[in-house]
């Protein structure tokens, strides 16, 4: 794919992204707590956290009292999936921000996650199975052991251990891993699994040893792209998350030239099926402001993944310090 072409994208979809900022803004009322940090982390990857503490400050105030979020900001029940997310919003924007208000917000999402664990390992949400809903804390628990302070990183890393474990002995003998109830074809469920929980542990040190669990992670996800580029009958969603965590999982493992023909197949594919402004969920539909957050976050990370440091793109989910720049062109070529 061009990365001029790329550039624009993220210049003109970023702008669309600011035009309907009181429709996912906490700023501007209630809010879907996803979508909220769906567009937090574009924020991120934008370089524009340091300009945009309101935006930080109001996920604090809507965080409950035991430490986690709802999926709406006006729910009082708190969920695990949606909680992770925001946490993970917070303590990378805080690396930048160096807020105590923030701070503290952070100590409390990983007393939620430290109470709620469950014995074997994992959490649980109602609306994601265990594997998925587990990924995330991990992910949250990956970032606070490359960026939070030493106290935060003794607090979690039994917990962090643990549920990586919990991760890793459900993957299946074939790469995949697999939820009959939740996501049967098992697409997004891996592809979030190897990119969100599993590939950190490279970089991290106390990770454990991960990598034939991400080179058959990365063979699974490569062997179930579809011919046109997409995966999982054309799903826009699981089509960005397998790409994303291509980008990341190859990169790291050093096998980008294997990989590359499928990223830039559905890096294509990508853009092929967006709408004028944004992403939709599925071709034809209306545009969905989750998705083109994705969409901004996909492009953003394939700059990345263009830059002579390695460490770029790892920098994307935050598993190594350093704050990511905001890319207008590359460097050199991987």
């Amino acid at each position: 794919m061009d990365l001029d072409k790329a550039a624009h994208l993220i210049e003109s979809e970023y702008q669309f992204l600011t035009q309907v900022h009181s429709q996912w803004s906490l700023t501007a009322g209630p809010q879907d707590m996803e979508l909220v940090a769906h567009a937090l982390r574009v924020i991120l990857h934008m370089g524009k956290a340091g300009e945009s503490l309101p935006e930080y400050q109001a996920l604090v105030k809507a965080q409950h009292s035991d430490g986690g979020w709802g999926r709406e900001s006006t729910e009082k029940e708190s969920a695990a999936w949606v909680s992770a997310f925001c946490g993970l919003m917070l303590i990378r924007a805080n690396a930048i921000l160096k807020n105590p208000e923030i701070e503290q917000s952070i100590w409390r999402s990983l007393d939620y996650f430290l109470k709620f664990q469950k014995a074997d390992g994992c959490w649980v949400d109602s609306e994601w199975g265990d594997l998925d809903t587990t990924s995330h804390p991990v992910s949250f628990f990956n970032v606070v052991m490359a960026l939070g302070t030493p106290k935060m990183k003794d607090a979690v890393r039994f917990s962090w251990r643990k549920g990586l474990r919990f991760i890793l002995q459900g993957q299946s003998e074939d790469g995949g891993w697999y939820d009959p109830v939740f996501q049967p074809s098992g697409v997004e469920t891996t592809a979030h699994l190897v990119q969100d929980s599993v590939i950190a542990s490279l970089v991290l040190p106390d990770g454990l040893p991960v990598r034939p669990a991400c080179e058959k992670g990365m063979l699974w996800i490569l062997r179930h792209q579809d011919s046109d580029g997409s995966w999982d009958e054309k799903n826009v969603d699981h089509t960005m998350d397998c790409t994303r965590s291509t980008l990341l999982i190859c990169r790291m493992l050093g096998a980008q030239e294997k990989a590359r023909p499928a990223v830039e197949k559905a890096m294509e594919w990508i853009v092929a099926n967006k709408n004028a402004n944004g992403w939709p969920d599925f071709q034809g539909m209306e545009t969905n402001l989750e998705r083109t957050c994705d969409g901004l976050d996909v492009l953003l990370k394939y700059q990345a993944w263009w830059q002579a440091d390695p460490l770029e793109v790892v920098r994307r989910w935050g598993y190594t310090p350093g704050e990511p720049t905001f890319l207008r062109g590359v460097e050199a070529r991987v």
